[in-house]
């Protein structure tokens, strides 16, 4: 009997997992038909400008998280989350005003406002959609499903990392701008038919995805800074950005060594985007739910700082070695970036959205934003400064293998850490208690 209702759920479940994956989808395939372009934008002038331009970015994210936790207060999310993913709509369409409208001196500073406008549109869209999807699924069905709804986000980065791949030289970013207008506009549609599984709507009877999320604009803040998991949560994702942030200025000075001109660089780019996300979809194919269900959460988030800590110690090694040429250490970047990226999509992204599946419903939508965009670019700018700082002391790859080491080892300790609070916290009597408080969360 309990055999047969777990396969009518199942069943049931096919719609709402098809439409988020295809949301997912199409959030992804706009997303990477913009990245190569912001990557060769940021790259346009110098180093330390990209350098100024992560500093800038975690600036304009802690105003954007504030303003998004204002909007929260006063809506709900299918609300928010369309009217957001409209005004990067909108957006997008006076970049391509601006293109054709602005003289050539000012395009060079028109693509900086691109780069950091972005960097923090794309962290926040994905923030959205993965609290969407917690409140959508049970913390059960999200380790089960959310590897499967993860690739089809693989599916569009691959595919839009494929067409501007295929189409920088004669389409142009505009184009590609428009083309990404089409696909959110598109994910808008498909939100609207995602609806909450049965199980889910039971269990959350007195919270809607229709009712207002309500608290303070602030509000979110203060529940990071009172709660210790989500702290350290924060601090999981701040490791995510820097080990992140050492890798891309790796990738930054190879590509800007390699290519020159501005077309040249938006292939290129796109090219390691895709090859990426090949590998990304090989793994979540092939090892994530597995590594998920038969070795638990702990195992899959310490995946992560296990390959930064060998990724740099091998490139140090390659490094230090006088019969090794620059195109060999380009290679052995490419395939260390291509795992470090494919671990971080495919294993950790999925792992560490389930940590928000056993939190309230308002402190979900109004922390996860500042941990998703501004503690992970307050990462970049931790990771920056450690790059300048090694890049100044001239220690190069090996300097940056000593610092993923203790890195690497805290990093694997906030794994278990986090893995073992999301399980007590997953118990029947703890849920019984965080439903009694948020039944008493304010309403505006």
């Amino acid at each position: 009997m309990q055999g047969t209702q777990q396969h009518s759920k199942s069943k049931s479940d096919v719609p709402t997992l098809m439409s988020s994956g295809l949301l997912f989808f199409l959030l992804l395939y706009g997303y990477f038909l913009l990245r190569p372009l912001r990557e060769a934008m940021g790259v346009q002038r110098s180093m330390s400008d990209l350098r100024s331009l992560f500093i800038i970015t975690s600036i304009v994210s802690l105003v954007v998280t504030l303003a998004f936790g204002s909007l929260v207060a006063r809506t709900n999310p299918r609300r928010f989350i369309a009217l957001g993913y409209r005004i990067v709509i909108a957006c997008l369409l006076i970049f391509v005003v601006s293109i054709k409208a602005l003289p050539q001196d000012y395009k060079l500073y028109s693509g900086y406002v691109f780069y950091v406008w972005l960097s923090v549109v794309n962290l926040f869209m994905v923030s959205v959609f993965w609290g969407f999807m917690a409140d959508t699924w049970t913390l059960s069905d999200a380790k089960r499903l959310y590897p499967i709804i993860g690739v089809g986000g693989t599916l569009g980065a691959l595919l839009g990392s494929f067409t501007a791949w295929n189409t920088a030289d004669f389409i142009g970013p505009i184009w590609q701008m428009l083309g990404a207008c089409v696909c959110f506009e598109l994910a808008v549609q498909v939100m609207r038919r995602v609806k909450p599984t049965a199980q889910h709507t039971q269990e959350h009877a007195h919270h809607q995805q229709t009712d207002p999320i309500g608290g303070s604009w602030h509000e979110g803040a203060k529940t990071i800074l009172r709660s210790p998991y989500l702290l350290g949560i924060g601090l999981y994702i701040t490791f995510i950005a820097i080990s992140s942030t050492l890798i891309y200025f790796t990738q930054a000075n190879i590509v800007t060594d390699a290519e020159e001109e501005l077309t040249q660089r938006i292939a290129l780019f796109a090219q390691l985007d895709m090859w990426t996300q090949l590998a990304t979809l090989l793994v979540q194919l092939f090892v994530t739910a597995q590594l998920i269900k038969r070795l638990g959460i702990a195992a899959a988030l310490a995946v992560l700082p296990l390959v930064t800590v060998i990724g740099f110690s091998i490139l140090a090694w390659m490094a230090k070695q006088s019969n090794i040429e620059a195109w060999q250490i380009f290679a052995v970047f490419a395939a260390f970036n291509a795992i470090h990226r494919a671990s971080r999509y495919a294993i950790i992204r999925p792992a560490r959205e389930t940590l928000f599946s056993v939190v309230s419903r308002q402190e979900k939508y109004k922390s996860k934003p500042i941990i998703d965009v501004f503690l992970y670019r307050g990462g970049d700018v931790a990771g920056a400064g450690i790059e300048s700082l090694l890049a100044a002391t001239v220690v190069g790859l090996s300097g940056m293998a000593l610092a993923a080491a203790p890195l690497a080892v805290f990093w694997t300790g906030l794994s278990i850490m986090l893995a073992r609070t999301q399980n007590r916290k997953s118990t029947p009597g703890h849920h019984e208690n965080a439903h009694s408080s948020q039944a008493q969360e304010p309403t505006p």
